[in-house]
């Protein structure tokens, strides 16, 4: 759900006219103006700062300006590329191909055409071995196949959740306002399971849970949300008894922005607010969404797991947050090499695996995250799944289901092409494919 911030323009690489000119994340309550510096608004001064020494040749200080930003956002995308940059001005080949390393490390891509004359002349061997790097990382990786393909071009579904004991699926639709259902003996057929009547705006995180027999989701409201004039927004956690379809429950809790993912386990429902530094958590069937944890230094939360005996939160913007489920307290995810930022889908195996849809950056992948016995630290990254033929296109993977041993993913929600203003995409819309893979 990064994609609501407009964090994609935040994480895309710019020209070097002006450095990094990123422009800013839409403003939510955790980048509004805090009474305390955040690593989110000092990353920006930062930026700024480069831009200001850049516009007087002062490479040296835009290097260390964006290094530093880098220690607050470890592997972000733009900032990397925005040290390759300085280096490209600053005519320092050697620092460059310093730089395109770590690109290739991250598991980044960089398109390093009409760059080779001047990198090759200071190292053609290096050069050569972080070009074929930078392709391996856009390599196709894994395999998947169709669980299903849903001819609703205009549905925009974002999640899916697999009802293990009777191999149904159910996907979340934001367009269409609905949560629809698939059985085992029609796939590509969908059935609305819930929509507008019973209460839903758009729908973003699903999942059903085998205790209770419910299917949760969260709903708000986007630019790409339908409403009549005479509509009120808002945005809730539903409960579906997954049986009759009967709405069973709608949660609510004050200053709420958007709720949009969550991880249920024994009963307990964790869920982040994409729109506001806040994760929730309702302990019940008959319980309330109560706050578990408000923290300034979030910025876009996304997926959650439970693993290592505390709670994970992707953040699209950051990485990954620990939070302690004893003292709430929050703490970054150290990362290894590859980059963790741009995660959407989250969700955890099991073993205590992290599993990730990354979709803010290129390439766009699903991996396994192994943390360290700590629980505080990345120790292993494992590609699942790359440069399928569904997760091609103006389109995007997105949410993931687990059970079983396998997953289940989004492959191609077309957030692209459903333009914010609600006119028509350049491009048609395509039918959205649900894949399935093993989980190594």
């Amino acid at each position: 759900m990064g994609k609501f911030l407009s964090i994609r323009n935040f994480l895309a690489a710019t020209g070097l006219a002006a450095l990094v000119t990123l422009p800013a994340p839409a403003q939510t309550s955790a980048d509004a103006g805090p009474a305390t510096p955040t690593p989110q608004s000092i990353a920006m001064e930062l930026f700024a700062g480069a831009n200001t020494a850049l516009r007087s040749d002062d490479y040296e200080s835009a290097r260390r300006m964006l290094e530093s930003a880098l220690d607050l956002k470890p592997g972000h995308p733009a900032i990397l590329r925005g040290l390759y940059r300085v280096a490209e001005q600053a005519e320092q080949p050697r620092d460059a191909l310093d730089v395109l390393e770590r690109i290739a490390a991250a598991g980044l891509g960089f398109d390093t055409t009409g760059e080779a004359d001047w990198l090759a002349s200071a190292d053609s061997e290096r050069f050569a071995a972080i070009t074929r790097q930078l392709d391996a990382n856009l390599a196709p990786a894994g395999q998947a196949e169709r669980a299903a393909r849903i001819e609703r071009p205009d549905a925009l579904i974002e999640g899916v959740a697999i009802d293990i004991e009777t191999d149904r699926i159910f996907l979340s639709s934001v367009a269409g306002r609905e949560i629809l259902m698939l059985e085992p003996f029609a796939p590509n057929t969908p059935e609305v399971f819930a929509d507008r009547e019973d209460g839903l705006w758009s729908v973003f995180g699903i999942a059903v849970d085998d205790r209770s027999r419910m299917v949760w989701a969260t709903s708000g409201v986007v630019p790409q949300t339908p409403m009549a004039a005479d509509e009120d927004s808002g945005t809730a956690l539903f409960a579906f008894d997954m049986t009759t379809g009967d709405l069973y429950r709608r949660y609510e809790i004050e200053e709420a922005e958007r709720l949009g993912d969550f991880v249920v386990r024994d009963g307990i429902v964790y869920v982040s607010d994409s729109a506001a530094p806040r994760i929730y958590v309702l302990d019940s069937l008959s319980g309330q969404l109560e706050l578990l944890v408000e923290d300034p230094r979030f910025v876009s939360l996304q997926g959650l797991a439970l693993a290592h005996g505390a709670l994970y939160v992707a953040d699209y913007a950051m990485g990954i947050w620990r939070i302690d489920l004893g003292d709430h307290s929050a703490s970054l995810v150290r990362p290894g090499d590859e980059s963790l930022i741009g995660i959407d889908g989250f969700l955890n195996t099991r073993d205590g695996r992290l599993i990730a849809v990354r979709n803010g950056v290129s390439p766009h992948q699903v991996m396994a995250i192994d943390l360290d016995a700590t629980g505080h630290a990345v120790a292993n990254v494992e590609v699942i799944l790359r440069g399928h033929r569904d997760m091609a296109g103006d389109t995007e993977p997105t949410l993931i289901d687990l059970a079983d041993g396998r997953g289940w993913l989004v492959a191609n929600a077309a957030w692209p092409l459903f333009p914010e203003d609600g006119s028509a995409p350049e491009a048609p819309r395509p039918a959205t494919v649900i894949l399935q893979f093993q989980l190594p």
